[in-house]
């Protein structure tokens, strides 16, 4: 089922307010109208260097027929005099033109490098514009997809809640009631692929003895229960690797540090199959000493095929990092869940300590890190909005 990143009415209420600036309009309108001049001015510039080639030619021919016409007055004696006058005086105007073309020649190159440095001026200014506008759009992206992790997080600690009211209410924890509980708050999350609560031994109810191979349960009778999304409906089986070294982390991390995490993204095997995911964990306490965790699970190609929706300016993309610097998605799906090697070190490192960055390649391509922060867990990720700023510009951005 896809994932719908929205904002009930109260999250929208709280939302910082980020807009982007009425005047960017007419500043790109501006920037568009000195573009067009400056592309003019060039054009008039090769028609100029064009007139300029045609008037020295013609110089040149002048200049070579007043000095034929001079030999030839030379030849008539006297009766050539006048038109030798008259050669002499086209001679000193060819001369005066090959001299103001001359000018006109030297001065051209330096015109034309001027012409170069304004046109690289207004595309430097214009893909200024189009960056300051990309990471305001980052900005809203990564309040909506933040927005969203924040629901998961309040659905976490709204089940701690619904545990120790039960426990409260009854005495003791209810098996039964507690599977209910969690089928319905799955139920009402559809974004969600899984609900997990893996317990200490006996910390439930102490009666792991009797509840040993049992629905939800393992030979340990531990509560372990695991509530998914299969076959189109939601079906429950014992968490795997809880006890395991290395498979146990979305268990020992937040053991150790007593706080929420969101997991590096992970293979995790659900109703037979290996799937891509994610997990953010919430430690839970009874008594004032550590229980268990409760932890939502969600698959990374729906993460994908949500982001995929969205197209920043027409052509770029919108992609998930995770705090060790995973790709959480990626458009091609084989990079999903493999680090992001291809990007630069002070870029993993912002992902890492949650800071905002923006950098440039060699080839154009922009890329722009937002941080987002995941409930109350200490692992920040980042948004990165990715696009082509040749592209956009020449293009137009949607």
């Amino acid at each position: 089922m896809p994932l719908e990143l929205v904002l009930t009415q109260e999250e929208a209420v709280h939302q910082p307010t980020i807009t982007v600036p009425e005047t960017s309009g007419r500043a790109a309108s501006t920037m568009q109208r000195v573009k067009t001049m400056v592309t003019g001015l060039e054009r008039r510039f090769q028609e100029i260097a064009s007139i300029a080639d045609v008037i020295n030619h013609v110089a040149k021919h002048t200049k070579l027929l007043s000095f034929n016409a001079t030999i030839e007055a030379a030849r008539a004696g006297e009766a050539g005099r006048g038109f030798s006058v008259v050669a002499s005086e086209v001679r000193t105007l060819a001369e005066r033109t090959a001299s103001a073309t001359a000018d006109i020649n030297e001065m051209l190159p330096q015109v034309k490098q001027e012409i170069a440095e304004a046109v690289r001026g207004v595309e430097q200014e214009e893909a200024e514009a189009l960056l300051q506008s990309a990471i305001r759009l980052a900005g809203l992206e990564a309040a909506r997809v933040e927005a969203w992790f924040r629901q998961i997080a309040a659905t976490l600690h709204a089940l701690k809640h619904a545990l120790v009211g039960l426990r409260k209410s009854e005495g003791a924890l209810s098996r039964p009631a507690f599977n209910a509980v969690m089928t319905e708050f799955l139920t009402n999350n559809p974004g969600l692929l899984a609900l997990a609560c893996c317990m200490e031994p006996n910390a439930f109810d102490g009666r792991d003895a009797e509840f040993v191979n049992t629905e939800g349960t393992d030979a340990s009778g531990r509560f372990v229960s695991y509530w998914y999304r299969g076959n189109g409906r939601i079906a429950v089986e014992p968490l795997q690797g809880y006890d395991t070294p290395g498979r146990n982390d979305y268990y020992e991390l937040p053991r150790r540090t007593g706080a929420d995490v969101m997991m590096e993204p992970y293979d995790y095997p659900v109703a037979g199959n290996m799937v891509k995911m994610t997990s953010l964990m919430s430690p839970l306490k009874l008594k004032g000493r550590f229980a268990g965790v409760l932890g939502a699970d969600f698959l990374l190609d729906e993460l994908q095929a949500e982001l995929s929706r969205n197209k920043p300016f027409g052509t770029g993309n919108l992609l998930l990092l995770s705090h060790g610097g995973m790709y959480a998605t990626h458009p091609d799906a084989l990079r999903i869940g493999q680090t992001a090697s291809d990007l630069s070190s002070a870029a993993r490192q912002a992902v890492s300590v949650g800071r905002r960055y923006d950098y440039v390649d060699e080839a154009g391509i922009a890329r722009i890190f937002h941080p987002l922060q995941i409930g109350a867990a200490n692992q920040p990720w980042a948004l990165m909005l990715v696009f082509d700023i040749a592209h956009t510009l020449n293009h137009g951005a949607k």
